[in-house]
């Protein structure tokens, strides 16, 4: 079973800390939602997941399946199994969200 973990995540852009300690698990066949108002760090978390280039991961730990994530490229992380797809992505002819 796939189980994305992670534990006292800090991050922060342009030296502005936009996550603090932020821990959770999450195992595969679950169904997670994340809430908040504008500017709570919801799309912050999702790209400091994927490992953004803008985004500072200053203490913590992103695991996958027991591998760490913390340090490796987007492209690692996404053949790890681990990206974003947006809920309107760019309309390309003959691809369909459903094929993610």
């Amino acid at each position: 079973m796939t189980t994305l973990e992670v534990k006292n995540l800090a991050a922060s852009i342009n030296g502005k800390q936009i996550l603090k300690d932020v821990s959770f698990t999450a195992n595969g066949g679950e169904i997670h939602a994340l809430m908040g108002p504008n500017g709570a760090g919801k799309s912050t978390l999702g790209y400091v997941m994927i490992g953004h280039p803008d985004y500072v991961v200053e203490h913590g730990s992103i695991k996958l399946d027991g591998i760490e994530l913390v340090g490796k490229l987007p492209e690692e992380r996404a053949k790890a199994g681990l990206f974003l797809a947006y809920q309107t992505p760019v309309a390309v002819q003959g691809v369909k969200l459903s094929a993610f």
